[in-house]
């Protein structure tokens, strides 16, 4: 049997001498038939003539060919040093200089994230048991002793203010406080209180202390609490505000079992003796967490929750954590980010990593409970840290296209064996890849975790040109004159060169109308394919050849050929001829392909399959996720599979971003806005707007005869009550909502807000077709508020939710201009306009084919598939291009014509495609999405682009050629 390529270079190499040695072809052409037919042969002579001529020239200087290209490998090699892979999601997918992404990078540049969150779920079969709430508890009082240097888990956790009482309780009788002078002012309080005086505020009270001092009982509530913030401003209360307690923030289901605010001995005995019926009561009845003293819904901590008959809550399957770090941003700012991607502090980055290693030990875990961790620095480093990812695939998939090509290239004795040969034409791939990859790399081009799937693809691209150059000298050895060995290098290229270069570059073409995007990760991926594929085409035509003129001067002089040292001089060459197999099975298929059944039949199949394509394209969904990037056997991976299992109903948070505007003036605007944002039930969950509890504060303690919005038209007024309500209990949650032009002090004015930020969260949508219009209704709402500054909406997910809403129209405007301008190249190199149609014909129907099997397969359109499906189409044309052109120069009637193409080419065709199935082959024994998706997608389009190339259009020929 042929091997795959070998008769597709001969096809290739009879099929472009018969048409260039017919100019003229004594055909009945139109002048624009005419034209294009001289056009064709015009550059067809030119690539001809010119690798003769560079054949000649290699094979007489093969080892000065041989340092040239491993000089070049070397220096675009050093561009290897500019090397990066991109690990900011927004880089990838967000396109340059949109809205959307200058907003990102103004907030990241002006008002960078200070706040680090991290999350733990621990799932059990219930995670509501004594076992699993010590073991939790444990693990966070073994954080609570985390350090590194001489920096503590208490010195990177974001703290906030807590109402920390006195240890001794609030019916403890107070001592007697020292006295300080009354004020001249009439504060309002009670005579006794007067002739007391007013409490001396040690530099270490805390506000519950104050409180205690105050307060006449221990019956309070948030709502008295907001009334003393007012009646003791400023002083004393900003004295005891600015000293109060802090503690590190969290939601964790153990702050129920706290001690005031701390986690101490006392809640080590609380732990210790809970009960299942202790854990249940808690999480029933009780909402308050004993860390910030307020009200929780520990509820929503919980998954897979289950309930009894009266609704009351008797287990639960997982139970998440979440802790806040810090960054510096000044450090960032003076000495650079950590990790590229993400801005974060070295000091930080190192403290995440000791807490990535402590979290994942999970050794004093009892047996039936366990954990995923996602501390933020994992999400970046599993993303970013792909480039040698199933490096071990590779690396046998290499392995086994060796030996493929070895037993190809080679006949069965000592001297015509061509190992090294083989090793040569791999090596040609893999400098080639180094090649291309370092001048991407040293004109600034990054690597993502998508393009890890170019390696493979290249080595099933990149054998085929192997297959035809050996091809064509063999051939010409055995059928032509004898000629010296420049000359009949020559003469190889100038057949062969002439076939792989219409391939290589028509692939090429393909790549680079890929690159025509405005995502940045699909113009990456596609520009370091374009360029791979080109410079290992160099190299083969060039390395390549300069080593098979070596290897055919040994086999010239009968030396060993895996040991050149040893010469065999009495060696006699085996000329066994191999019979192709595919050739008669071909002719059989080619026969049946004229009689009218089978025409009815494949025309029949061919319908089927495209309304399948056609109704699986319409139901196709756009959707991508950044965790899909993810190896799936990471711990962050597995973090996000138990989030989708046991959080499935939680929405997408976000914040309504407003830039400095006179807010008492547009002080209606806030309000029409969150009013139009609550309006939207079907699309909005939660607002938690700052405004109308500033609003209420201010009126509850009005003592003028004024309204509200009279009031805050005086500047000072409005400036210094914002300040009370950012300090008062109710209000100083809202702090981290805003950025002032200055340090916010209380008892005094508020500085200029240079932003301000409204928190909201959409509903769960499961869909893009949800998720996307709800994205935009948001950014319409905003956009129709009209404040005098801008304003915009930003969340996290809207990354993934604007790729959504881009890659549907990228993936259609590409694939037009990709098959318009294919069409155009095919038209000059078969110059026919009938023939260019057919091609693009079967084109068209395999394109519409994957599409529509990706749904039914369970794919998506995302960054991945939309990569894949883009390039499919330069590679379709090799499955079609071959047999409309054999059918062009072929004599005879049209069944004639397609039964020489089912028998000479049809077979060459089917062997280039399973050769480009075995490199990709072991792709699917991946767990990654990409490789999987990139599997998947390629196989139907080997599939359906045989089915169509070798079946569908002779059939078509036979009718209409």
């Amino acid at each position: 049997m042929d091997p795959p390529g070998r008769s597709l270079g001969h096809v290739r190499n009879r099929s472009f001498a018969l048409s260039v040695g017919n100019p003229a072809e004594k055909e009945n052409l139109t002048r624009l038939q005419k034209f294009v037919r001289i056009c064709q042969y015009g550059v067809i002579g030119s690539l001809e003539r010119f690798f003769t001529w560079y054949g000649e020239l290699v094979a007489t200087h093969p080892k000065i060919s041989i340092m040239i290209c491993i000089l070049a490998t070397l220096l675009g090699g050093l561009g290897l040093i500019r090397f990066y892979e991109e690990g900011d999601a927004a880089s990838l997918v967000i396109p340059r200089n949109s809205k959307f992404r200058n907003d990102i990078d103004w907030l990241d540049n002006n008002f960078p994230r200070e706040i680090r969150v991290h999350s733990v779920v621990y799932e059990a079969e219930n995670v509501l048991t004594p076992t699993v709430i010590r073991a939790i508890y444990e693990q966070r009082r073994k954080l609570q002793e985390l350090t590194l240097g001489d920096k503590s888990f208490q010195d990177m956790c974001i703290k906030v203010p807590i109402l920390k009482f006195p240890d001794e309780g609030l019916n403890f009788p107070v001592p007697e406080p020292a006295v300080t002078n009354p004020p001249e002012e009439d504060w309002g309080f009670d005579e006794a209180f007067e002739r007391e005086g007013i409490p001396s505020i040690s530099p270490n009270a805390s506000l519950g202390s104050l409180l205690k001092a105050l307060l006449p009982d221990d019956d309070m509530d948030l709502d008295t609490l907001q009334r003393y913030s007012n009646d003791y401003y400023p002083v004393p209360y900003c004295a005891a505000a600015e000293s109060i307690e802090l503690a590190c923030l969290e939601n964790n289901i153990v702050e129920l079992w706290a001690n005031n605010g701390n986690y101490d001995e006392v809640s080590d005995r609380n732990i210790a003796r809970l009960s299942q019926y202790d854990i249940l009561e808690a999480i029933n009845s009780n909402n308050i967490s004993q860390i910030f003293l307020k009200e929780k819904n520990f509820t929503e901590f919980l998954g897979d929750i289950k309930y009894n008959d009266v609704g009351e809550i008797v287990g639960a399957g997982a139970v998440e954590i979440k802790f806040f770090t810090n960054v510096n941003i000044t450090a960032v700012k003076l000495f650079g980010t950590a990790s590229r991607g993400e801005k974060i502090d070295y000091e930080s980055y190192e403290f995440e990593g000791e807490m990535v290693r402590f979290l994942m030990n999970k050794s004093s875990f009892p047996a039936h409970l366990n954990s995923y961790v996602n501390v933020q620095r994992q999400f970046f480093e599993s993303f970013v840290g792909q480039t040698f990812k199933d490096a071990d695939k590779l690396g046998i998939g290499y392995a086994i296209v060796f030996v493929y090509v070895n037993i190809m290239l080679s006949k069965p004795n000592f001297v015509e064996q061509r190992m090294w040969l083989a090793v040569a034409g791999i090596l040609s791939v893999a400098m080639g890849m180094i090649l291309a990859y370092g001048i991407c790399s040293a004109f600034g081009l990054f690597y993502s975790a998508a393009h890890t799937v170019i390696p493979f693809l290249l080595l099933g691209i990149g054998i085929d040109n192997i297959f035809v150059i050996t091809q064509a000298f063999d051939t010409l050895e055995t059928s032509s004159i004898p000629l010296s060995l420049t000359k009949r290098f020559g003469q190889t290229m100038g057949h062969a060169g002439v076939a792989v270069s219409v391939t290589t570059f028509t692939d090429v073409f393909a790549f680079l109308v890929g690159s025509n995007t405005v995502l940045p990760g699909l113009e990456s991926f596609c520009i370091y394919a374009a360029f791979a594929i080109f410079a290992i085409y160099v190299m083969q035509v060039t390395h390549f050849v300069a080593w098979m003129s070596l290897d055919q001067r040994r086999i010239r002089s009968h030396r060993d050929g895996c040991f050149c040292c040893i010469t065999h001089t009495n060696f006699k060459s085996w000329n066994m001829r191999k019979s192709s197999i595919m050739n008669k099975v071909f002719l059989e298929i080619g026969k049946q392909i004229t009689k009218t059944y089978f025409k009815i039949l494949v025309l029949s199949t061919t319908l089927v399959l495209l309304v399948g394509g056609v109704w699986g394209t319409l139901s196709l969904t756009q959707e991508y996720l950044p965790e899909w990037l993810l190896p799936p056997e990471s711990e962050v991976a597995q973090w996000f599979e138990s989030k989708r299992i046991y959080f499935p109903n939680a929405g997408e948070p976000g914040f309504i971003i407003i830039k400095q505007i006179d807010i008492p003036k547009e002080f209606h605007k806030l309000d029409r806005l969150v009013n139009e944002l609550e309006s939207r039930k079907e699309n909005i969950d939660t607002v938690a707007p700052w405004h109308t509890e500033f609003r209420e504060y201010v009126e509850t303690f009005n003592t003028e005869n004024k309204t509200f919005e009279e009031l805050i038209t005086d500047d000072l007024f409005f400036r210094k009550k914002l300040t009370q309500f950012l300090y008062s209990p109710k209000g100083a949650s809202y702090q981290a909502n805003f950025w002032f032009a200055d340090k916010l002090q209380c008892g005094q004015p508020a500085p200029d807000i240079l932003l301000q930020a409204i928190p909201f969260a959409h509903l769960r949508f499961d869909r893009s077709r949800e998720w996307i219009p709800a994205m935009e209704e948001v950014e319409q709402i905003v956009d129709s508020i009209q404040f005098s500054n801008y304003s915009f909406p930003m969340a996290l997910t809207y990354i993934n939710w604007k790729t959504d809403a881009i890659v549907g129209s990228e993936l259609l405007r590409n694939v037009g201009i990709a098959l318009v301008c294919i069409f155009i190249t095919t038209l000059a190199t078969l110059g026919s306009w009938r023939g260019s149609l057919l091609v693009m014909m079967c084109v068209f129907f395999t394109c519409i084919d994957v599409s529509g099997f990706m749904h039914w397969w369970g794919l998506t359109i995302d960054i991945t598939s939309m990569n894949v499906i883009i390039i499919s189409v330069g590679l379709c044309v090799d499955f079609c291009a071959h047999i409309v052109h054999g059918f062009i120069t072929g004599n005879g009637k049209r069944d004639d014509r397609v039964l020489y193409v089912m028998e000479n080419i049809a077979p060459a065709v089917m062997n280039g495609g399973f050769s480009t199935l075995l490199a990709l082959s072991l792709l699917a024994t991946s767990r990654s999405h990409i490789f999987i998706s990139f599997f998947k997608i390629f196989f139907m389009i080997c599939v359906f682009g045989l089915f169509h190339g070798l079946i569908l259009l002779p059939v078509v020929l036979t009718i209409f050629g």
